[in-house]
């Protein structure tokens, strides 16, 4: 799978494109563009799209952002659909004031990436 960079931001930046539902029933939302961020701990969800698809709560946690900034929120689990690959009961931080999906590490260290940047494309190996 290729994706070409987003040019919304920029400079243009990786995504993927990915679904959500809840664990087990197959019920998906999205397409999402999602922002590839090896910086970021957890992957992290709006709300609203969380919402639509009504997963179960896991747990109260803290965010933290790069400048400390702290905010409450909770981690739902879904079941995280990228092109062909499924990974199911995923820990997903709910944000209530983002409408950008950022996958992070507690996904991304399961994929095989290649960030072409001179063409500008994310490859899912």
């Amino acid at each position: 799978m290729i994706r070409t960079y987003s040019s919304l931001i920029v400079p243009p930046i990786p995504v993927l494109d990915v679904a959500l539902s809840a664990p087990m029933l197959d019920e998906w939302n999205g397409p999402f563009i999602a922002i590839v961020d090896s910086g970021a701990d957890f992957t992290i969800v709006p709300l609203d799209f969380l919402k639509r698809i009504q997963p179960p709560v896991v747990k109260p946690v803290i965010l933290s952002s790069q400048w400390r900034d702290k905010r409450s929120a909770y981690l739902y689990e879904v079941d995280l659909r990228i092109g062909d690959v499924t990974f199911p009961a995923v820990d997903v931080a709910g944000d209530p004031f983002s409408e950008e999906v950022i996958l992070g590490r507690n996904v991304l260290n399961r994929l095989d990436l290649r960030l072409e940047g001179p063409a500008l494309r994310t490859h899912l190996m």
